[in-house]
């Protein structure tokens, strides 16, 4: 939940002190693009280091980046010398470090509770994660409203982050999956890679994955919309950030007393799929704040369907061994579709942000029908592979 928070804290902030120093639309978006970048660079790295290494080891040591990297760019702050660049490098460094963290935390699930609790598993560390983008959200956006200053944010993000490295510190290394040191980590990419492919379910979920990434760029462009078009302040803007994650929260909860009736994963997963994308096409034509509101918390409700089954199915279509790879493909899939901040940007400088948003969203359910007529594989049970 800490790591969460943190990430999506930031990304509210990044966002608003970048429109503070008289930037863009489009410069928030290279804020996102800097973050994608690095971390599609480092995507498979990550999950191969991740089979090969102790994984609890490698979240703790992402943890002390993520705090070196927030008293870095406090300096900078009190220094008064920030600059827009400053930020893409922060991100790309974020986003680094970010590969390594969700492809690891995600392995470790498995890890733990193994296959019989593996969609109450994902469903709790959707709810988790959820709970942390309400919280950070609001959080800075009071910070903001009430301070106007960046520095409160930071400070408030450093906290966060010494909080989830002391957290990740009380993990033991102990694991389930076999760890193979011996193996060349080039060796190991192209074992994963090939894997992964081969899967008709994975490949189907990393398909889905890229489309629906580019959908979620919506986060990156909150604090325009907020100040923009909904003409609210940070106050506003924070309680607007984390309406999704309430959403999810709340079908998670759902989803989790509900895991043992799922039996078609992959059908869960295009229906949520397809609800985020509805409701983000709905929210991106709200002329109205509240209005705005209650369709990202819609959105979020069915989010909680496309997170939880993306990771439950490519946990269950591959063996322990493949996991960390496995999700680093999904990483590699997920940075091709936050891409998709750079056409959300053009769009929106072209023609609008809610036009762009839109845009997207019509496309994501046409893909998305595709899909679910090429891979019928989703419409049935998926085979654990234990």
């Amino acid at each position: 939940m800490l790591s969460a928070m943190a990430e999506i804290s930031e990304i509210l902030v990044m966002g608003w002190l970048i429109l503070r120093l008289d930037g863009t639309v489009w410069q928030v978006a290279m804020v996102g693009v800097s973050r994608t970048a690095v971390m599609f660079a480092m995507a498979l790295v990550a999950g191969a280091i991740g089979d090969k290494f102790n994984r609890a080891r490698i979240i703790q040591i992402v943890q002390l980046v993520q705090l070196g990297l927030d008293f870095g760019i406090l300096i900078l702050l009190f220094s008064g010398n920030i600059q827009p660049w400053h930020l893409y490098t922060l991100a790309a460094l974020r986003g680094g470090a970010r590969s390594f963290d969700h492809t690891s935390c995600r392995s470790l699930m498995f890890d733990v509770v193994g296959p019989k609790y593996l969609v109450q598993a994902a469903s709790l560390s959707t709810m988790t994660y959820s709970s942390g983008k309400i919280l950070g959200p609001l959080l800075m956006g009071l910070l903001l409203q009430f301070t106007d200053s960046p520095i409160s944010a930071y400070i408030a993000l450093a906290f966060i982050h010494f909080t989830a490295l002391i957290s990740a510190l009380s993990v033991r290394g102990q694991f389930m999956h076999q760890i193979l040191p011996n193996r060349p980590v080039i060796g190991s990419i192209n074992e994963g890679l090939k894997f992964a492919f081969k899967s008709q379910p994975i490949l189907a979920v990393l398909l889905t994955s890229i489309f629906m990434n580019v959908v979620f760029q919506y986060n990156v462009f909150i604090p325009v919309i907020a100040e923009d078009y909904l003409h609210v302040g940070p106050g506003l803007m924070g309680l607007l950030g984390s309406a999704d994650g309430v959403g999810t929260v709340i079908g998670a909860i759902v989803v989790g007393t509900m895991a043992k009736r799922f039996s078609r994963h992959g059908q869960v997963f295009l229906l949520g799929s397809a609800g985020v994308a509805v409701f983000l096409l709905l929210f991106a034509l709200s002329p109205w704040y509240i209005l705005a509101l209650f369709m990202l918390f819609l959105l979020g409700m069915f989010q909680v369907g496309f997170a939880t089954m993306q990771s439950g199915i490519l946990m269950m279509a591959s063996p322990p061994p493949y996991h960390s790879r496995v999700f680093g493909v999904q990483q590699l899939a997920i940075g091709i579709g936050h891409f998709g901040v750079l056409e959300i940007g053009a769009l929106s400088t072209a023609l609008s942000l809610p036009i762009a948003l839109g845009v997207n969203s019509l496309i994501a359910l046409i893909f998305l029908g595709i899909i679910a007529l090429t891979f019928p594989v989703l419409h049935h049970s998926i085979k654990r592979m234990d």
